[in-house]
């Protein structure tokens, strides 16, 4: 998943003051937002993780 938005748009989601550049904690994420302010940008990149389950010879139970 990924956010992006100003500085400001950020800063009124988390209700914090996001100071500087670079990598910033804000609570709840999963990783750092990155924040370049001479671009007026935040950028949160959420990791994924995809699970494949081998579900072949397994019985299904009906409800009939």
């Amino acid at each position: 998943m990924r956010i992006e938005d100003t500085v400001a748009q950020w800063e009124a989601w988390t209700g914090t003051d996001i100071v500087g550049d670079g990598p910033v904690v804000v609570d709840g994420a999963l990783v750092p937002v990155q924040v370049d302010r001479a671009l007026d940008r935040c950028v949160y990149v959420e990791p994924n993780v995809w699970v494949h389950h081998d579900l072949r010879g397994l019985e299904v139970a009906r409800g009939d």
